[in-house]
């Protein structure tokens, strides 16, 4: 399983760092992107399902859309792929 840190420029704290986990299915459409959210303390993003032909770049791709419509975007400093 692999991760991906996204760090953001938090206004309280000045800096947060979070992880969000990718877990890549067999049993799924191969290049299908599904979120999986947490449901406690708050409604945000826990896990990305994969499919076995989805590759890195799709990845950020999909994050960078997500991010723009959660409007977070303009916080997000990097994006960082841990194998």
């Amino acid at each position: 399983m692999t991760t991906l840190w996204i760090e953001l420029a938090c206004p309280e704290h000045g800096f947060e760092r979070f992880k969000v986990k990718i877990i890549r299915k067999y049993n799924i459409k191969p290049d299908q992107i599904t979120p999986k959210f947490r449901t406690r303390p708050k409604y945000e993003l826990s896990s990305l399902i994969v499919g076995r032909n989805v590759q890195y770049n799709q990845l950020t791709d999909y994050l960078i859309r997500y991010f723009n419509e959660t409007g977070l975007m303009e916080r997000v400093l990097n994006i960082r792929l841990q194998l």
